[in-house]
């Protein structure tokens, strides 16, 4: 028996240094990187070592690295290629990378404009507590691309991404208040969703994508 409640703790023990250990060094990585990316001149090894976590798994490099490519940073913009660096990030429930693969897929990055695989990515994002994911799911239901078109549903999305912070999202329900779309008219809150829409620090998309309708 003794030895039994024995063999249990070193097993306990043995599982707590493992998953310390794993997370010290996923601490390392993002300190080794922090440290390397901040400094001048130092970008194209950033970039590398992004490259190379990204394509042993990591979803922040991974996500990263599908960024720089969308944006033609090093090279001229390969939307499929950073599509693919997404997914791998995405994969990992990264939010931000859902979010822009979403995008990738109501554009056609592969030719087709996929509105299925847009909202299941979107959706992901906002799962994952994504405003912009939120506001671009919302958009979809205020033109009804891929789904019946619904401005009380754009509503409700509009509105759950204002109040996480989205200032995209805070500017169009500034909008439907405005003019009464899903909703009351309401000037009151109009004025102030856009004053919160009009705040420093206003949300961009990544320009390599362009506003869709």
């Amino acid at each position: 028996m003794n030895r039994l409640i024995i063999w249990c703790v070193a097993c306990s023990i043995l599982l707590v240094g493992t998953v310390f250990n794993a997370t010290a060094e996923t601490d390392l990585t993002s300190q080794q990187l922090k440290k390397w990316c901040a400094k001048p001149n130092q970008e194209q090894r950033c970039y590398l070592m992004h490259k190379q976590l990204a394509d042993d798994g990591r979803a922040e490099s991974a996500y990263w690295v599908g960024k720089v490519i969308a944006r033609g940073v090093y090279q001229p913009a390969d939307l499929e290629k950073a599509a693919d660096y997404y997914k791998v990030a995405s994969d990992s429930l990264h939010p931000s990378a859902s979010r822009e693969l979403g995008l990738l897929y109501y554009h056609g990055v592969y030719g087709e404009r996929e509105f299925r695989k847009a909202q299941k990515m979107f959706e992901q994002a906002m799962q994952n507590g994504n405003s912009e994911g939120m506001w671009a799911l919302a958009r979809m239901y205020h033109y009804g691309r891929g789904v019946e078109q619904s401005y009380q549903k754009a509503f409700e999305l509009f509105s759950l991404a204002a109040e996480q912070g989205s200032k995209p999202a805070a500017n169009t329900l500034a909008y439907y208040y405005r003019v009464g779309l899903g909703t009351e008219v309401n000037p009151r809150l109009a004025s102030y969703w856009q004053s919160k829409a009009n705040a420093k620090g206003l949300v961009t998309w990544n320009r390599s994508i362009p506003d869709y309708r």
